[in-house]
């Protein structure tokens, strides 16, 4: 009987950089709460097929009941692009039109 393929997945192909929590569980989380680090709760890594950090995302509600995602490079600025997928558009923000705030 031949053994079936599995097609290489976009993590493997490296088109798509995998998530890797910083906190793997809920334990993990409440350690974190305790040691005052509340900063780092939620944030995602995402690496590259060579396992080097690209990207650190979170996302957060400010007091006015907005959202953010807040993205931290960790790979050259100007290889991050953001793209911004609603129903209707589609909102590209290029590095070298970011501005800083």
């Amino acid at each position: 009987m031949a053994q079936s393929q599995t097609e290489p997945s976009p993590y493997d192909t490296g088109a798509r950089c995998e998530p890797k929590l910083w906190q793997p569980n809920g334990e993990a989380v409440t350690e974190v709460m305790r040691s005052g680090e509340a900063e780092d709760i939620g944030n995602v890594d995402f690496t590259n097929d060579g396992g080097c950090t690209i990207v650190t995302v979170h996302v957060s509600r400010s007091d006015d009941g907005m959202h953010t995602v807040h993205l931290m490079p960790m790979w050259s600025d100007d290889q991050v692009r953001v793209e911004l997928h609603r129903e209707m558009d589609l909102a590209v923000i290029e590095p070298c039109r970011s501005r800083s705030v």
